[in-house]
């Protein structure tokens, strides 16, 4: 009940805020009842998954990134592949685009020239798909309709009788997207709300080509994901830096954010 209300009175009192970026140290824009979660939980929100990236990203990398939100990851990737690497954001709501190229923004401007935003999805097919867009947060945003994310999100929160919005937007694959491009990802994050499986069976050419290192939250078709990875000569490892040698392994150990290493320990 106490949570309820104070949820309650964050909502009615919401309003951009502008807080420091826990890693960045830059401005970064949020607004105070959507996007609660920035500034609650502070540098404990996904800590073993900072850290996988600090480990794993490095200078002058190229970092693709599947699902942007409000651009707290995509900056903080900018901050650690400097102004030699790239960082390309897919991102297709315009709600999250307002605050994510505001916050681009606030970077320097040696870093704010090497991130480019894509405002399409990605997927297994070209052409256009419905979008359900969680009202919230937009954390819960999928092209799965009836996404459970978003009614577990909305049951937590002041607006339990809320329904998403649902929007056409277009959709490519990420081989399309990289058929004629010479310079390939070196890190992915894909973060897509249980659309996982079909952004990599439109990206399984470049994956093998580039053979990228990823970090996927897996929401479902765990196993055609595990699976898929195993047999293409992948190393898994869930946030804490575990291996996960097979499906019944991943259920064991897993971690809301799992990362694939290409070839070795």
């Amino acid at each position: 009940m106490l949570r309820k209300i104070v949820l309650k009175i964050l909502k009615a009192t919401a309003k951009d805020i502008t807080i420091t970026h826990h890693y960045t140290h830059k401005k970064f824009m949020l607004n105070s009842y959507n996007h609660k979660g920035y500034w609650y939980h502070g540098k404990k929100r996904e800590e073993e998954t900072v850290a996988m990236f600090k480990k794993w990203i490095s200078k002058d990398n190229y970092v693709l990134e599947i699902g942007g939100h409000i651009g707290y990851f995509s900056t903080f990737y900018a901050d650690l592949v400097g102004d030699k690497g790239k960082v390309v954001v897919f991102e297709p709501s315009n709600e999250n685009l307002k605050y994510l190229t505001k916050n681009i923004d606030f970077l320097d401007e040696n870093l704010k020239s090497i991130i480019s935003i894509v405002q399409k999805g990605a997927g297994d097919i070209v052409g256009e798909l419905d979008f359900y867009i969680d009202p919230i947060s937009g954390q819960n945003n999928s092209f799965v309709k009836d996404f459970d994310g978003f009614k577990t999100s909305r049951a937590h929160s002041a607006d339990t009788n809320v329904d998403v919005e649902v929007q056409k937007v277009p959709v490519i694959t990420l081989d399309s997207f990289y058929e004629n491009e010479t310079k390939l990802p070196d890190f992915v994050k894909i973060d897509v709300e249980g659309f996982e499986w079909n952004v990599i069976q439109g990206f399984k050419q470049t994956i093998e080509k580039a053979k990228p290192n990823l970090m996927i939250e897996i929401q479902s078709d765990e196993d055609k994901i595990i699976n898929y990875f195993k047999g293409i000569g992948y190393v898994i490892y869930n946030d804490k830096l575990e291996s996960i040698n097979s499906i019944e392994d991943y259920k064991r150990k897993r971690s809301a954010n799992i990362f694939f290493k290409w070839g070795q320990k």
